[in-house]
Parts: C-alpha cells; structure tokens; sequence
C-alpha cells in the first residue's frame, strides 16, 4: 500500500550519564531532503545518522531535530588558566602584606583562587560516541518506526480516496465510450448528406455511392476516439496497480496523470459532441483532484 510523506516520529534513549531524543516531522517534496539539527559534539556521528534516515525516507522534506546530554566525566578535561590564577594569587598575597597577615599561601586560598572567575575551565573532550552508538541507534529506529507508521495510516486513507476517484474516472470514460460510436455514425451520416448535396449542386452527374460512403468515412475518423479512450483505460489501470505497491510510486502517478490529462483534452477536441464534450469537464475536475492528492505520496 502507498505511503504518505506527511508523519512524525520520536525515539529516546538514556543511560546514567547520557540522555539522547530524536524528533522527525515529514512534509511532501519532490526529492529526499533532509534538516537535521544536532549537538556540536554529535556532530562525528552525524553522517551515521543520516544514513539512517535516508534508508527509510526516500522522498520528502525531513526536519530532524536531536537532543543530547552528556554528564559524565569521561574525556572531559579542565584547563588552567595559569595566567589569571597568578594574578589572583598576587593579589592574595598584596593583600595579606597590607593586613598585615601571613603570604604563605594556604590550601584555603587556593580553593579561593580556583573559584574565582575562568580559572578553571571545563573542557567538552572527547565523549566515546562508538560506546553511545547503540544506544543512538536504537532511539532513531523507533523514531522511524514510528513515523513510518503514521505515513502508512495516511497513505491507506489517500489510496481509498483515489481509489474512489478513479472509479468515478472509469465510469465517466464508459459513457464516453457507449456515446462515442454513436457520435461517429452520426458525423459519417451528416458528412454523407453534406456530399451529395455538394455533388448535385455542382451537377456532377449519377452520384457514386460507394465512393460518397467512403469519403464520408475518411471524415468521419477524425472524431474516432477509440484509441485515446483505450489508452486512457489503460492509464487507468496501471494506477490501480501503483496504489498498491509499497515502494515510492509518487513520481509514477504524477505522470500518469499527466498523460491521463492528455487524452481527455484529446478526446474533447475529436469528439466535437455537446455529451462527451462535458463529461469530459466533469473528467478533468477529478483528475485534478487526483493530482492534488498524490502530491502527498511517496
């Protein structure tokens, strides 16, 4: 069954010091494209994650957005700042000479000095991301699972109402087929008549019946639309055949439709009959309504 490109998903993931959310909202686009947010120091998986993403949406725009946070110590790092501790210990030192008190520096001044100001500067380091992966991983499948879910529930609704409207489509073409012979018979008898009154006014003589038929028959081919309706039975039916596939079958319709367009204008222009002509209208406004909806499939 067809799929919608419209869904949402989320996944999560979390361990004692690493809490991981993922978040994918998906809206109809002509190729496969892909926003994707994240934390800097995500940032050497993020190629991983795009892989993942792109092996389940083929086609439609993504916004992906991540959250993750890190509390543990491994690979963090402090730095010194050497020159702004001295200071600070100058200053200590400035200070215990005018108040008269020991310089000696003490184990208190020097948790004093590494709480003062960007002393001490934690580092980001480097996190063990190949450790996390799994854990990453698992989060991302469920949120896929989750939107693919969704897009499939949207996609079975979509199919049902194209289902309708291409067998509102085939019943329309059935009249035009049941009508068309007879819009056929009627030009040949008309051209017929036109003939011979052309021949007998121009006193051309004993008129040639069989050759009065025959060039009324070369006329009356011109508003013969089997072919067009032949091939737009056809289109028809390949469509059907689309709305149940599971692959991405979206660029497919769109061109079906496109040639479905095509024949009804073709047949409109041939038949040149007031009936046909405005089952036609009434084809071509659910064969809009077609286009509108599979903009949305996949």
């Amino acid at each position: 069954m067809v799929q919608s490109m419209t869904g949402y998903g989320r996944g999560a993931w979390e361990e004692k010091d690493f809490s991981f959310q993922i978040e994918i909202k998906t809206v109809n686009h002509r190729y496969a494209e892909l926003a994707l947010r994240l934390p800097r120091f995500l940032n050497p998986v993020e190629n991983r994650i795009r892989k993942q993403l792109l092996g389940k949406i083929s086609r439609g725009h993504a916004d992906v957005f991540v959250t993750a946070v890190y509390t543990g110590t491994e690979g963090r790092q402090v730095k010194v700042d050497k020159g702004l501790a001295k200071a600070y210990h100058d200053s200590l030192k400035e200070l215990a000479h005018l108040l008269g008190t020991s310089e000696e520096a003490s184990r208190q001044d020097l948790f004093f000095i590494a709480g003062c100001g960007d002393v001490l500067v934690p580092e980001e380091g480097t996190v063990d991301l190949d450790r996390l992966w799994p854990g990453m991983e698992q989060a991302i499948k469920e949120a896929l699972d989750r939107l693919l879910a969704m897009r499939k529930a949207e996609g079975e609704q979509l199919a049902a109402d194209l289902e309708k409207r291409i067998g509102t489509i085939e019943t329309q073409l059935g009249t035009i087929e049941t009508r068309a012979p007879e819009t056929v018979a009627e030009y040949r008898e008309r051209i017929s008549g036109q003939l011979r009154d052309l021949l007998q006014e121009a006193g051309a003589g004993p008129l040639d019946e069989g050759r009065v038929i025959q060039e009324a028959a070369l006329y009356a081919d011109r508003v013969n639309v089997t072919e067009e309706t032949v091939r737009l039975r056809s289109h028809l039916r390949q469509f059907r055949q689309l709305l149940q596939k599971e692959e991405p079958v979206g660029r497919r319709m769109d061109f079906l439709v496109q040639e479905m367009n095509r024949e009804a204008n073709t047949i409109a222009s041939k038949a040149g009959d007031a009936r046909i002509i405005q089952t036609i209208v009434d084809m071509k406004s659910e064969i809009e309504k077609v286009r509108e909806q599979i903009q949305n499939i996949q």
